[in-house]
């Protein structure tokens, strides 16, 4: 378990990166680079879409090739945070890193509130989403006790301290110790005033 929290970053960062590789397909296919995308919504091929409504291919190829953009940005924003904050187990990134497992499921709730077309098998979002999904989430439920664990600790610390670190003392409570402590601040033992009774001072000052 130890070993998978202390790998989950690279995990994360690899899901990341597959997912903004993919995103170069559509965006240069457009349409065509899923045919299982076209013929599970609407029934029809890509080229059949052409050809009854050049104008409607035309839109949905543009839509696609923007789908393919969003995945690069968002694969490769979310490799970032994995590669560098995730890594140094900055808890606001475990937080960040949700959006992982929920935008792939929104891909399979957008796709299942669509409908699939009567005869045809559900699209690969369908079935990648899901998949997805669960495995960004099982990885970041992981590494759940050492991030919230590491915020607890950050969030129990005195402002500007590091968790596990303890602070040094203001120089107000330096002074206040000092009065109270019989050693100084150096550990040294203060000098003492023994005075001889005997001794007369007012002869002295004469």
């Amino acid at each position: 378990m130890l070993r998978l929290q202390r790998q989950a970053w690279w995990l994360l960062m690899t899901m990341s990166g597959l997912i903004a590789l993919i995103g170069f397909w559509p965006l240069i296919y457009g349409i065509r680079e899923d045919a299982s995308v076209p013929l599970g919504i609407t029934g029809m091929t890509a080229a059949e879409l052409e050809a009854t409504s050049p104008q409607a291919y035309r839109l949905l190829d543009f839509q696609a090739r923007s789908s393919g953009l969003d995945l690069i940005v968002i694969g490769t924003l979310l490799s970032v945070v994995a590669l560098k904050p995730y890594r140094r187990e900055q808890p606001w990134a475990w937080w960040l890193m949700w959006m992982l497992p929920l935008w792939a499921a929104s891909v399979f709730v957008e796709t299942l509130a669509v409908g699939v077309a009567p005869g045809q098998g559900p699209p690969t979002p369908m079935i990648s989403g899901p998949i997805v999904a669960i495995l960004a989430a099982g990885i970041l439920l992981i590494g759940a006790p050492q991030m919230v664990g590491r915020r607890a600790a950050c969030v129990g610390a005195p402002t500007g301290a590091r968790p596990g670190r303890r602070s040094a003392p203001s120089p107000r409570e330096h002074r206040r110790e000092a009065r109270r402590d019989p050693e100084d601040s150096r550990g040294e033992a203060r000098p003492s005033l023994d005075l001889d009774p005997d001794v007369d001072f007012e002869a002295i000052d004469d």
